[in-house]
């Protein structure tokens, strides 16, 4: 038969009490400071997270933002050139009425000239021959024959010039 020995009901009270305070004094102090690490570090898991939530956002933020700038920037550069466009062909009209005036204006001033001469020259030309008319003659003329016989010279010459344009 079995033999009950009391050392070991003391042992194995002992052993529960051994167990009871250990549970009291080291399991529940270590379980609350692994629990508070435990919760320490998913909060920095969660704050990591929330970190790099708040970084993508800003990262789309400025993505957008260099976007923006960029086409704006484009817009501006397209804008400038449109009207760079524009000015230079508003400068070369400007330039093509300029000299379109200046040549009307040359033209104009060489026919001017040019019909000048053709009138001094039958002058001159009316002079000269009333000059060989007067020693023709060998006697003084009157002015109003100088005169008369200058118009006829000229009208004579406009039309003889005018058959020939």
């Amino acid at each position: 038969m079995l033999k009950f020995d009391w050392n070991f009901l003391f042992m194995l009270i002992n052993l529960v009490i051994f167990y009871l305070l250990m549970k009291r004094f080291l399991f529940k102090p270590i379980m609350r400071v692994m629990d508070k690490r435990k919760e320490m570090i998913e909060k920095q898991f969660k704050d990591a997270e929330d970190v790099n939530t708040e970084a993508n956002e800003l990262k789309k933020l400025y993505e957008e933002k260099i976007q923006n700038i960029n086409e704006e920037s484009d817009r501006i550069l397209n804008e400038a050139k449109e009207n760079a466009k524009a000015e230079y062909g508003k400068i070369l009209d400007k330039a093509e009425t300029d000299a379109k005036k200046l040549k009307e204006n040359a033209k104009k001033q060489a026919d001017e000239e040019c019909e000048n001469a053709v009138r001094a020259a039958r002058e001159s030309i009316a002079d000269i021959a009333i000059e060989a008319a007067e020693k023709v003659l060998e006697a003084n003329v009157s002015d109003k024959t100088n005169s008369d016989i200058f118009n006829e010279f000229l009208k004579e010459s406009s039309e003889s010039n005018e058959s020939q344009d």
